[in-house]
């Protein structure tokens, strides 16, 4: 028995790791606002006489649509054990991929997502959170020819009965390129000590945040970054689909400052390994050396969540 559960929990883990992207904040799925960054990597050597570079800008806008509160706002406290609420969220992303080869000429990717997220809550129920997620990764030859639409939709329990040890699990569906993974979820957010805290995220994505000042506080993380289309060309519907693909482990020191009462600053400092192009309808696949990188975000967070305040005041 316990050897079959091993095997099935390492099926999904594979699956995870081939197909997933995560660098997952526990405040996310709470906090709305709009956030705009850049991720800068060095180059590395794809072989001796090319070398690669993936240059990243990204904008997301993350905006409660409707709120519902079983008691007045003011007097709202997930501690009570009669208090409910509900919030739906609608988030819209957007990034720009430069990709970069010596002696090679690729076009931007250009990743667009619509995404709604709702949640409800109560102290008997804890939190329940929905997400579907509509994104497209195309170049302007793909966009035109050979349009792919992806969906990522999933479900997760928020257990909230112990504040100093938040753990969530549920289930996602994947479809990307026109290949569908049913993927496990699950994860938690512990606080360690009055300034220490450990977040962790299947299949890879661990993070130590150590809280500075009350306005500063340091990430010592690493996660697995597993879909990044650096090639789009061709569909997979119509059986001529020829994307390249990137993926990465990336291990990461940030900073973390709020500059005002709404606004937070994350510089990371990176090192990205174990890279590898791959083509997602071959066996092809290549080596790329490891890189240092660097990211930028700005945040400005609306303010107006009511499970976003609640989460920050366990913290």
């Amino acid at each position: 028995m316990k050897k079959s559960v091993f095997t099935f929990i390492l099926f999904f883990l594979i699956l995870l790791h081939s197909a997933f992207n995560q660098s997952f904040h526990v405040n996310n799925i709470f906090n709305p606002g709009l956030t705009i960054g850049t991720d800068y990597p060095l180059s590395a050597s794809l072989n001796d006489t090319s070398d690669f570079q993936l240059i990243r800008y990204k904008i997301q806008l993350v905006k409660p649509v409707r709120t519902r509160y079983g008691v007045a706002l003011e007097d709202f406290d997930v501690k009570d054990p009669n208090a409910k609420a509900s919030q739906m969220f609608v988030a819209t992303k957007f990034s720009v991929a430069h990709p970069s080869i010596t002696n090679s000429h690729y076009d931007n990717v250009y990743k667009g997502e619509l995404e709604f997220t709702a949640i409800t809550a109560s102290n008997k129920n804890g939190i329940w959170v929905y997400s579907a997620n509509l994104y497209a990764e195309e170049s302007s030859t793909s966009f035109h020819k050979n349009f792919m639409p992806n969906i990522k939709v999933y479900t997760a329990f928020v257990n909230i009965q112990h504040l100093k040890f938040v753990y969530f699990y549920g289930a996602t569906i994947l479809v990307n390129q026109g290949r569908f993974y049913p993927l496990p979820l699950f994860g938690f957010r512990a606080i360690l000590s009055q300034r220490l805290k450990l977040e962790f995220l299947i299949p890879v994505h661990i993070k130590l945040n150590y809280e500075l000042t009350e306005k500063l506080n340091l990430d010592l993380a690493g996660y697995f970054s597993g879909i990044n289309a650096i090639k789009r060309e061709g569909s997979a519907l119509q059986k001529n689909d020829n994307t390249l693909n990137l993926r990465e482990l990336k291990i990461y020191l940030a900073l973390n400052t709020k500059l005002a009462e709404h606004y937070k600053l994350k510089v990371e400092f990176g090192y990205a390994s174990m890279r590898k192009i791959h083509r997602l309808t071959t066996d092809f696949k290549q080596d790329l050396t490891s890189a240092p990188y660097i990211s930028f975000s700005l945040n400005y967070n609306f303010g107006n969540s009511v499970f976003g305040n609640f989460i920050d005041r366990t913290e």
